[in-house]
């Protein structure tokens, strides 16, 4: 039971009197039925103002740290640390320990969440999957998706994100994998790690914490990843292009540019767009199939599986073809996005809405007008970019002879013009940084 773990030398209850709890919970707003509320202190503000908050909305109890308690109120059910971020890892350290279920860890520098959430999409039809939730893939989001679960679960897949050399590693000592995956080595957050053989190292740093027992997933069609170095554990290779263990063709590329793979004679219709996806579909297969589930259980699961909003969600409004993939953007799936762009069927024409990629750091200017290059070898009719470093996108753009490249400075004024030139039959691919928030543009065509 989770309670077991309250009693460990690392924590002193006051007024804790509960016989278990389901989660941990850093928003006193809205508190789950027997959750426990821990104070995080952030940048901005300290949890520790809204503790009795927290209390009042349902908590079972708040971690705290002792400068806290020193001044509480003598009735407050508090577990007191030292420091609540670090109590909150060891937490969730002790509870692993005492998990059975075995666990897949994924990262990637694109791809993670889609494949993460593809593979838990697969594995419910005969299992029950502990998952992380949104997008907690980090040092505060992966304990608190480590102590969400209830211990009964038949296998738990874990996404974990990275900034910076090290992260991973440090997440892996919250929860060693029995299995681990990377989708994609690109230019993602290139600003934090200062090259791309640094992005490699980081990455790795997930394979080489899977257990000795354990399996390696190896996309055999990104070379930084293939490149991996064997050892004793299991590895199975995949791929679309090259030799794989498991490899899938391509069969065809619909209007959509949604792809048909086919292995043994059996085919899977996906209803994500993109080369990209077609890669996570087979990320997907392999490590299901290994599981022990069957292959017609896994294509009929994969073929019922659409994209969420912002990571690639089609969807027709007045006639014209919304593409939402603007949950983040780097130069690896930007490209994808386009690439994807390229291949599809348009009755009109082709435009693009595209945000800064953030966090590129000394990349950032060369990033940007590659993806200009790209914009105008495909043939865009037209390019609308919002954002700083876009601008560079732009001048690219017009560079390399596409007619229409502009840059806005604000999203009200790139949405009019948008709304001003599209009509039924066009496509419009909407990309950007999360930070940028390319959606809202969306949102504000629809409104006019």
């Amino acid at each position: 039971m989770k309670t077991t773990l309250l009693h460990h030398g690392s924590f002193t209850l006051r007024n804790v009197n509960i016989t278990e709890f389901k989660g941990v919970s850093i928003d006193s707003r809205n508190i789950p039925e027997d959750h426990i509320f821990c104070a995080l202190k952030g940048d901005h503000t300290d949890g520790h103002r809204f503790v009795a908050k927290a209390l009042e909305n349902g908590a079972v109890a708040a971690l705290v740290n002792k400068n806290y308690a020193t001044n509480a109120a003598k009735d407050e059910s508090l577990i007191i640390v030292g420091d609540t971020y670090q109590g909150l890892i060891d937490m969730a350290s002790l509870y692993a320990k005492e998990l059975t279920m075995p666990i897949l860890a994924i990262t990637g520098s694109a791809g993670k969440t889609s494949t993460r959430r593809l593979i838990s999409h697969i594995l419910r039809k005969k299992m029950i999957v502990a998952e992380t939730p949104k997008n907690f893939n980090n040092h505060i989001g992966l304990p608190l998706s480590i102590l969400q679960m209830n211990g009964h679960e038949d296998i738990a897949v874990l996404e974990m994100g990275t900034s910076a050399i090290g992260e991973i590693r440090d997440l892996c000592k919250i929860v060693a994998p029995d299995h681990g995956m990377i989708t994609s080595i690109a230019h993602a957050h290139i600003g934090g790690f200062g090259s791309i053989d640094n992005v490699q190292k980081a990455k790795f740093e997930l394979l080489d914490a899977v257990k000795s027992e354990g399996t390696l997933f190896i996309n055999n069609d990104d070379p930084r990843i293939a490149n991996y170095p064997k050892d004793s554990r299991t590895r199975i290779t995949y791929g679309l292009e090259n030799p794989a263990d498991i490899r899938l063709n391509i069969d065809n590329i619909d209007k959509n540019g949604c792809y048909t793979l086919s292995i043994d004679n059996l085919k899977i219709h996906l209803k994500s767009s993109g080369k990209g996806a077609a890669l996570n579909a087979v990320a997907a297969y392999v490590f299901t199939m290994t599981m022990g589930m069957n292959a017609l259980d896994i294509i009929s699961a994969i073929e019922s599986y659409e994209p969420s909003a912002g990571r690639g969600k089609m969807e027709i409004w007045n006639g014209i073809t919304l593409i939402d993939d603007t949950y983040n953007a780097n130069p690896f799936s930007v490209k994808n996005a386009l690439d994807a762009l390229r291949v599809m069927k348009s009755e009109r024409n082709k435009l693009m809405v595209f945000g800064d990629m953030l966090e590129m750091g000394v990349e950032a200017r060369s990033s940007h007008e590659a993806v200009g290059e790209i914009a105008a070898d495909i043939g865009l009719s037209h390019l609308f970019c919002y954002g700083k470093d876009s601008q560079f996108t732009v001048s690219t753009a017009k560079t390399k002879g596409l007619g229409f490249a502009e840059h806005f400075e604000t999203k009200k004024e790139l949405a009019e013009s948008l709304f001003s030139v599209i009509k039924p039959g066009d496509i419009i691919l909407f990309k950007g940084s999360r930070g940028v928030a390319i959606e809202e543009i969306i949102s504000l065509i629809k409104d006019m």
